[in-house]
């Protein structure tokens, strides 16, 4: 076989492999973590001082695994009647069809309920950001569902 047969052949081997990590690309699903990520880089000063006023507390919320669901106890500084506002976000890292939001307005209870149904197997990070007495609070932790 002389060397412009080997030439060729080395091309087109190089060519089918370039088409399939084309095909493969176009096949592969992108999920975006949010679509509103703009807006979410705006209110990124309160995610950092929530984080701090938490932190200034010395202690930070409990999370309980019951059958019944996930529960999440306020600090006990913080368990006082007054109306919180916020969001409870819990996010699946692989998946985001298994994500679950729940925004609260006026929530006096000082814990914070996930039902059982929306519980899956999966790591998690569970991000909780409240306002209680316009003062803004952000916790965030890794959850891993068995």
């Amino acid at each position: 076989m002389s060397w412009g047969y080997k030439i060729l052949f080395l091309y087109l081997g190089f060519v089918a492999i370039i088409l399939t990590l084309v095909v493969s690309a176009f096949s592969h699903e992108v999920q975006v973590v949010a679509d509103n990520y703009y807006e979410r880089e705006l209110h990124q000063q309160d995610v950092i001082d929530g984080t701090f006023n938490l932190r200034d507390l010395g202690e930070k919320p409990e999370i309980v695994f019951e059958d019944s669901g996930m529960y999440i106890h306020l600090p006990e500084s913080l368990s006082e009647k007054t109306p919180k506002s916020g969001e409870l976000w819990l996010y699946n890292v692989m998946r985001y069809q298994q994500d679950y939001k729940f925004e609260f307005e006026d929530h006096e209870e000082a814990y914070f309920t996930v039902p059982a149904p929306h519980l899956t197997r999966g790591n998690f990070i569970l991000k909780l950001r409240w306002s209680q007495d316009g003062t803004p609070y952000y916790f965030e932790e890794r959850v891993n569902l068995n």
